[in-house]
């Protein structure tokens, strides 16, 4: 069994998420932590290592790595943890706003760091 080396907020927070393809998507964080979260998604087919970008509540662009995907839900890691004082942040927002969440630029992803996929 793996433990987690940091503490989790379980939260309903609004982002949005890039792979470098396609339009960016607006996505619900499950929970989150200094070093990654859940999200959940219908519409962005991730595959295990696909490299991406979050705004959460409107911070970032956060540089990510996906490391499970399950049933509808995503789990990442930052490939630059998150500050304690951004973390704690972080309030729960049963009422997602993502005009507000996602007023930032993407950054450009090279090709060969887009979606990879699996079967």
């Amino acid at each position: 069994m793996r433990t987690r080396q940091t503490k989790r907020k379980i939260i309903e927070l609004p982002g949005r998420c890039y792979t470098g393809q396609g339009t960016p998507q607006d996505v619900i964080l499950k929970d989150l932590s200094v070093g990654g979260c859940r999200f959940e998604t219908q519409s962005v087919k991730l595959g295990l290592g696909s490299r991406l970008q979050i705004y959460i509540a409107g911070t970032g662009p956060h540089h990510a790595s996906v490391t499970w995907v399950e049933k509808g839900e995503v789990g990442i890691t930052f490939r630059t943890p998150l500050s304690e004082e951004k973390f704690e942040g972080f309030q729960s927002s049963h009422v997602p706003v993502y005009s507000q969440s996602s007023g930032g630029a993407f950054d450009a992803m090279p090709e060969d760091q887009s979606t990879r996929r699996f079967c």
